[in-house]
C-alpha cells in the first residue's frame, strides 16, 4: 500500500510539473484601492464596470468578476444572455432588472442592497434606473476564450487591450 501511495504522489507531481507555468495565474489579494483604480467599461450612459478578474488580466479560466456602478438616472442597459451565466450582488442602492424569456414573457426583479440575483444564459435582460446610485458585484461564467474583446460591446476590443496592459502592474504572490 505504501508504494501505491508514493506512486500516486509522484504521478501527481509529474502532472503538476507538466502544466505550463502562467505568470499571472497566482494567488493574490486585491485591495479596494486596486479595484477602484481599474479601467472602466462603459455599457451605457450612467452605467460602467471595473473588471478586476478576467482572462486578459489574470488568465482566469472559468469566470470574470467586477463592480458595476449605476447612476440614479442611468439609461436602460439591455443585453442578451447568450455566452455566459451571470450573478449580481447588490452592494449599495437597488437594482431593477427586467427579464424576458424566449417566448416574450417578462418578469421584473427588484434587487435590494444585500440581495443576490442569478441570471442564467438564455434570457434577455434589461437593467433600469432606480432613482438611487447603486453598485453591484458581479460574476460571469464561463469566460470567453477571447476575453472581453468579442462580447458585442463597441468598446470591448479597446477594454480588452486595457486589461492586458494592466497586467504590467500586477504583483506576484509573496509565497
Amino acid at each position: 500500500m505504501g508504494s501505491q501511495s508514493n506512486g500516486a504522489k509522484s504521478k501527481g507531481a509529474a502532472i503538476r510539473e507538466s502544466v505550463q507555468r502562467r505568470e499571472h495565474r497566482v494567488p493574490r489579494h486585491i485591495t479596494h484601492k486596486e479595484i477602484a483604480a481599474m479601467p472602466r467599461l462603459r455599457f451605457t450612459r450612467g452605467c460602467e464596470s471595473g473588471i478586476f478578474i478576467s482572462r486578459e488580466r489574470d488568465e482566469s479560466r472559468f469566470y470574470s468578476q467586477g463592480l458595476c456602478f449605476h447612476d440614479a438616472d442611468m439609461d436602460d442597459l439591455t443585453w442578451e444572455g447568450v455566452s455566459w451565466d451571470e450573478a449580481f450582488y447588490c452592494m449599495k442602492g437597488q437594482l431593477k432588472i427586467i427579464v424576458t424569456d424566449p417566448e416574450g414573457n417578462e418578469a421584473e426583479f427588484i434587487v435590494d442592497q444585500g440581495d443576490h440575483f442569478w441570471g442564467p444564459a438564455g434570457y434577455k435582460y434589461t437593467m433600469k434606473a432606480t432613482g438611487v446610485e447603486s453598485i453591484n458585484f458581479w460574476t460571469t461564467a464561463p469566460v470567453l476564450f477571447t476575453g472581453w474583446s468579442d462580447t458585442g460591446d463597441a468598446q470591448g476590443p479597446a477594454y480588452h487591450q486595457m486589461l492586458l496592459d494592466d497586467r504590467l502592474g500586477l504583483k506576484k504572490s509573496s509565497r
